[in-house]
């Protein structure tokens, strides 16, 4: 399983001083990530630091929107991710889709047996 929530700014709530107070967003989930889908994302990685930084983020968000069985567009994510989240916000739904989350979790479960 895989999710990604995007923001929708154009329909922030802001305060009296033009501070954000809400911003709706909208959680998107895709329960089964088959392995020709992780072997994409294995062969994009590989190629990654061949690339601009342009390149390269255009790349992995188009592959998060075929991953997503397009629920959303790549101007959806640009447009609903800030600036300084883009790269956390790719590499989180990278390491969903290889697993590394999954493998993050058990290292620390097992080390919190080890305290324990």
């Amino acid at each position: 399983m895989a999710r990604i929530t995007l923001k929708d700014y154009s329909q922030a709530k802001v305060n009296e001083v033009g501070e954000i107070i809400e911003v709706p967003e909208k959680t998107y989930v895709v329960g089964i990530v088959t392995a020709r889908k992780l072997r994409r994302a294995l062969e994009i990685s590989s190629h990654v630091e061949e690339m601009t930084n342009l390149e390269a983020n255009d790349e992995m968000i188009d592959y998060i929107v075929e991953v997503f069985e397009n629920q959303f567009t790549a101007d959806d994510v640009l447009d609903g991710v800030a600036s300084d989240e883009l790269d956390e916000v790719i590499q989180n739904v990278m390491d969903q889709i290889t697993g590394a989350e999954k493998k993050k979790k058990q290292l620390k479960e097992k080390a919190l047996k080890a305290q324990g």
